[in-house]
This record gives structure tokens, sequence and C-alpha cells, in this order.
């Protein structure tokens, strides 16, 4: 039996920007970077102006950003037991932070040795810190790989009760088949009944406008 993937109808949102925290996922030179080895080519161009246009419009509005960086030691087993592709070691140029979307000073980044922005990192200390509850706090999910370090921020949000939002304009994965694959688990059963796709164009921040969409 085949089975055809579409991309999910988007849903505009209208959140309160004192609960809501825009979530940059791993926006690095490794994956975003036309020098980079592992660059994703235009499928990440296409995302980054946007990104860029909504971190300014969520930070304008009161909301709060939070960045992730993925990174991995030499010695990681993923490497010398699994034999995965080495990349983003710690220190190097390919596991720092494009220049377009730098951090702010107040813009706290959670590093991690995984996907999992939540295995054995501070998010979660981070979290309560900045008084975010599950049940309450809206966070938006944006940036690299799709089916990889986006879908377990998903995973971890959703399963933690949070409310979950993925702009489908501003996340990027090579192979676009995956990157459906991964819509295709967001709006399953699992998921559904607190994690919403949208584009960042309709996303609305209390009363201000939406968002000035970058082409």
């Amino acid at each position: 039996m085949l089975v055809e993937l579409d991309y999910p109808k988007p849903v505009p949102v209208e959140l309160d920007p004192k609960q809501t925290v825009l979530l940059i996922v791993d926006m690095e030179n490794e994956s975003a970077h036309p020098s980079a080895p592992l660059y994703m080519g235009e499928q990440v161009d296409r995302i980054i102006p946007r990104i860029v246009a909504l971190r300014r419009y969520v930070r304008e509005s009161g909301g709060k950003v939070v960045h992730t960086r993925s990174v991995r030691k030499l010695d990681a087993l993923e490497f010398t037991l699994f034999n995965n592709t080495v990349r983003k070691i710690e220190g190097t140029w390919g596991a720092e932070f494009i220049e377009q979307l730098k951090p702010e000073p107040n813009e706290p980044v959670v590093v991690k040795y995984t996907h999992d922005c939540f295995y054995e990192t501070g998010m979660e200390a981070l979290l309560k810190q900045l008084q975010l509850k599950p049940g309450e706090a809206r966070i938006i999910i944006t940036g690299v790989a799709t089916r990889g370090c986006v879908q377990c921020a998903v995973t971890g949000f959703s399963i933690r009760d949070y409310h979950v939002y993925v702009p489908m304009d501003c996340t990027a994965q090579k192979d676009e088949k995956e990157m459906l694959q991964a819509f295709s688990l967001f709006t399953g059963y699992a998921y559904r009944y607190n994690v919403t796709m949208t584009l960042s164009n309709m996303i609305q921040l209390d009363k201000a406008g939406p968002v000035r969409q970058a082409s």
C-alpha cells in the first residue's frame, strides 16, 4: 500500500507573549553555513530570514528566546562505536552559531550532547528559572533538523505538557520526505492534543500585528 504524505494545514494562533518562548534549535555553521561539508543548502537558506524575523517579533512583543547548541566530543560512542559522521565537535567552528542567529546577551543557550535538548542538559532548570510552567507556557520550535533535533524538542516539550507550536516554514530537513514524516508524526494521535502546526506569519502575539514575513 502506497502512503502519500503532505503538509498539514497550518493553523493561525494568538499567544500571550508573557507565556511564549521561541526555541531556536541548532542553527550552527555545520548545517547552515555554505562553507560547511554538511551544509543543508536551499532548505536551510529559506528558513534563516524567517527565523530572524520571528525572533525579532517575539522579542519586540515581550516574549523570550532560547537557543540550543548541539555539540559532540570526539570520543562519543556515536562516532567510536556506531561510526556516525563526525560533526559539531565541541569548540570547533562547525559548532558555532551562524552569524545571522547568534544569541543576544539575554538569550539563554542550552548545550546538548545528543539530539535531545532535555537529556542531561540544563533545559528543565532553565524553564523553572524562567517560570515557564507545563500547561501554561507556549513553546514555538524552529531550526534544524526537522526529523532529528527539532523532532526531539517537539517530543520533549509535548510529553512534559507544554503547548507546542511548529511553524513549518521555520524548520528544515535536507530530504523533504523526512520532513513530511516528522510533520505527520506531530499531527498524529500521540501529539496533536498539544502540538499545533502553523506558519510564522500566522503567529500573533497578544494584540500585536502578525510577524513581518521574510521572503
